[in-house]
C-alpha cells in the first residue's frame, strides 16, 4: 500500500480495543500472576515510546505522508501500553520504568538513520508476535485473551508497514548493501531471540513451548517479512542497483 492507504488504515483502527468489555469478572491465579508479572512488565514498558527519534527521521523521508503514518503507528503502539497498563491496575501488576533490553533497542534505533530503526523495530514486531500468542494462552483472563488477540491483528499490519519502507531502501539500494542490511538483520534477530527467551522463558514455556520451537516459529515470521520485501521489490518499477 502506499502510505496514504497506511494513514487511512491508521487512523480507521484507533478505536480497536473499545469491544472488551471491562465489568466481566477477570480471574488471574496467583500462579498464573507470578508466571506473567515479570515478562508484562517488560513488554508493557517497551510498547511504551514517544517515537520522538523515528519521527525526526521520518519528515526526512522523500513521501510526507509517511511522517503522518508513523505518527499514527506510534499512537497505536502507544494505545498498547496504555491498554496493558489498564490490564495491569486491573489485577494490581506494578509498572516499571526502564529495563535494560528495552534500554538496548531504543539506543539502537536512537543513533542510526531510518533504515536501521525500521529493521530494529521489526525484529521487536516480529518478537511481539510470537510472544503475544503465548501471553494470551498463558492465563485463563478473558480479557488478557481479547487484548493480545487484538496486538496480534495490529502487529500483522504493522510488519507489512515496515516491509513497505524496507521495501524503498532495498529497492534504491546496491545488491551489496542488501546483503549487509539482510546479515546485519538476521544477526539482530539471532541475539534478540536468545534474549527475549532468557527472559521470558515463564510464559514462552507456559503452553509447552520450548526454545527450539520459539526459535523455529520467529524464524518463521522473519522470512515471511523478508519474502514480503522481495514480492515487493519483483514488482517494483526500479529494482536494487548491482
Amino acid at each position: 500500500m502506499d502510505y496514504q492507504s497506511w494513514k487511512q488504515h491508521f487512523q480507521s483502527n484507533q478505536h480497536q480495543f473499545d469491544h472488551i468489555d471491562w465489568h466481566v469478572v477477570d480471574h488471574l491465579t496467583e500462579h498464573e500472576k507470578e508466571t506473567i508479572c515479570t515478562s508484562l512488565q517488560q513488554f508493557q514498558r517497551g510498547e511504551n515510546s514517544e517515537g520522538k527519534h523515528l519521527l525526526k527521521y521520518a519528515k526526512k523521508f522523500a513521501d510526507p505522508s509517511y511522517a503522518e503514518a508513523i505518527k499514527l503507528f506510534i499512537k497505536e503502539e502507544q494505545r498498547h501500553a496504555m491498554i496493558l497498563a489498564q490490564f495491569m491496575d486491573l489485577h494490581k501488576i506494578p509498572r516499571i520504568k526502564d529495563h535494560w533490553v528495552d534500554s538496548i533497542f531504543r539506543a539502537l534505533r536512537k543513533y542510526a538513520g531510518l533504515e536501521n530503526t525500521i529493521i530494529v523495530l521489526v525484529t521487536a514486531e516480529i518478537i511481539a508476535k510470537v510472544y503475544y500468542r503465548s501471553l494470551g494462552s498463558a492465563t485463563d483472563s478473558i480479557i488478557l485473551k481479547k487484548i493480545c488477540h487484538q496486538i496480534l491483528a495490529d502487529e500483522d499490519q504493522h510488519l507489512l508497514f515496515q516491509a513497505d519502507t524496507l521495501h524503498h531502501f532495498y529497492r534504491d539500494s546496491s545488491r551489496l548493501h542488501q546483503i549487509v542490511t539482510r546479515s546485519w538483520h538476521r544477526l539482530l534477530m539471532t541475539g534478540t531471540i536468545f534474549v527475549v527467551w532468557f527472559s521470558h522463558r515463564k510464559v514462552l514455556k507456559s503452553n509447552g513451548g520450548f526454545f527450539g520451537r520459539f526459535f523455529m516459529e520467529t524464524m518463521l515470521v522473519y522470512f515471511e517479512v523478508e519474502r514480503s520485501i522481495k514480492r515487493n521489490l519483483a514488482t517494483s518499477p526500479e529494482r536494487g542497483r548491482a
